[in-house]
């Protein structure tokens, strides 16, 4: 999905790492220094058509 993701919207970042540290369970997205969806918040991991929901609301 990060990869996809990464196509459609340059500017993004899709992480499970933290300042080069691997974290367990992680998926972050953000974009434009702001925080989209993190599953370690919700327990979830998002569909593609959420996070490009959650994109295209934050542009």
């Amino acid at each position: 999905m990060a990869q996809a993701l990464r196509k459609k919207f340059p500017k993004i970042e899709v992480a499970g790492n933290e300042n080069g540290k691997f974290r367990v369970g992680s998926f972050e997205v953000t974009l434009d220094g702001e925080l989209l969806h993190s599953k370690l918040e919700t327990h979830r991991f998002p569909t593609p058509a959420d996070v490009e929901k959650l994109i295209r609301q934050h542009l």
